[in-house]
């Protein structure tokens, strides 16, 4: 069943009814199919405007923002996603753990997504973009401040920039197109 905020049932006599028009419109589209998605269908759902803000506080604000550090510095680098990064094996530690959990993580929502289980997959990739935000690009930031322009400079500090710019940007495109079934236009947008 679907319940207010507070868990109580939905009237419209008594005002709490949410009409679909007034949820898409405050909340976002994208938003409310993520509330929908990460809900296990056995329970029931306390549904409002508060429930979307926390998905997008939690989930879409970290997804656009590692999106939007990725965008602002491959500009500024003039980054080119057709240029061959390092194989993964000659990468940072840190860029082979988070193409690993990228490699699990394409894994689990299938089978979640195989299984009917769409609140499995959307947690799992929830953890994922929290490890990626908070860990990956947090722990990256200096790789990509550093000096040179992509392919003008030599050396390991221009290999290991080119390796945390093909890390990232596999990992965001692999995790949009895991996305676009749950938040089509986010994914799309990105």
């Amino acid at each position: 069943l679907m319940r207010d905020e507070t868990g109580e049932e939905m009237h419209k006599s008594a005002g709490t009814a949410i009409w679909f028009e007034e949820a898409a419109e405050k909340m976002g589209v994208d938003a409310m199919r993520w509330v929908f998605a990460r809900q296990d269908p056995a329970s029931n759902i306390n549904f409002g405007f508060g429930s979307a803000d926390e998905v997008r506080r939690r989930f879409i604000i970290p997804l656009w923002n590692v999106y939007s550090f990725f965008v602002t510095y491959a500009n500024i680098d003039r980054y080119d996603p057709a240029t061959r990064g390092p194989a993964v094996s000659e990468r940072a530690e840190l860029d082979r753990w988070i193409i690993s959990e990228l490699n699990l993580l394409v894994a689990d929502v299938t089978r979640s997504l195989e299984n009917f289980e769409p609140q499995n997959a959307a947690r799992r990739s929830e953890a994922f973009v929290e490890s990626l935000s908070n860990w990956y690009v947090r722990r990256s930031r200096r790789r990509f401040w550093k000096e040179g322009v992509l392919g003008q400079t030599g050396g390991n500090a221009d290999k290991d920039k080119l390796s945390a710019y093909a890390t990232l940007y596999e990992c965001l495109v692999t995790l949009t197109r895991l996305l676009a079934p749950f938040m089509p236009f986010v994914t799309e947008s990105m």
